[in-house]
């Protein structure tokens, strides 16, 4: 037998030793406790309805108001009175139902920037709900703004990229 052939021989058993061992063990159960992840929390639920109305005010002063009229159509009502774009302010409905809670941390008022708030957002609805959300400061992680909805102390973080893209339309209102 060649010498090649002896050694790709034994290197084969030391594989197959190994294999036949690793195969014989009895497996180990590790205690690994599972931790179920929270439920996700909107701001708006379902029983509250679509959205009929939506005023967002800047502490600077600037506003957007737009609302659906007797039609259904969505109306620019402030900064000045016209036609929204149906798009751009259906679009604004459909992210309000889709704002996240990320977390309720145990924050002052005065530490989150809600005693005099960045932005007021009041929102009416189908059910006849109205929300008006104070939202502060951007929380230190980054992931959201912290808010009180209609008063309460409670403070949430509401989700950063959805209350955002909602906040454009001072920039930009639907025309």
């Amino acid at each position: 037998m060649k010498r090649s052939t002896r050694i790709a021989t034994v290197i084969f058993l030391a594989l197959a030793g190994i294999l036949f061992y690793l195969n014989q063990r009895e497996p180990t159960e590790e205690a690994v406790e599972y931790t179920p992840p929270a439920p996700v929390e909107f701001l708006f639920v379902d029983s509250d309805g679509l959205p009929t109305s939506i005023d967002i005010k800047s502490a600077n002063g600037e506003q957007v108001v737009i609302t659906r009229n007797e039609v259904g159509a969505w109306v620019l009502e402030k900064p000045i009175e016209t036609e929204a774009d149906q798009a751009s302010a259906e679009a604004a409905a459909t992210q309000l139902t889709s704002l996240r809670i990320e977390s309720k941390p145990e924050v002052a008022p005065e530490a989150a920037g809600l005693v005099q708030p960045s932005y007021i957002l009041t929102v009416e609805t189908t059910s006849g709900t109205k929300k008006t959300v104070k939202i502060g400061d951007l929380a230190p992680t980054e992931i959201g703004y912290y808010a009180h909805v209609n008063g309460s102390d409670e403070t949430l973080i509401i989700n950063r990229t959805g209350l955002e893209a909602l906040l454009k339309l001072l920039e930009s209102p639907p025309y």
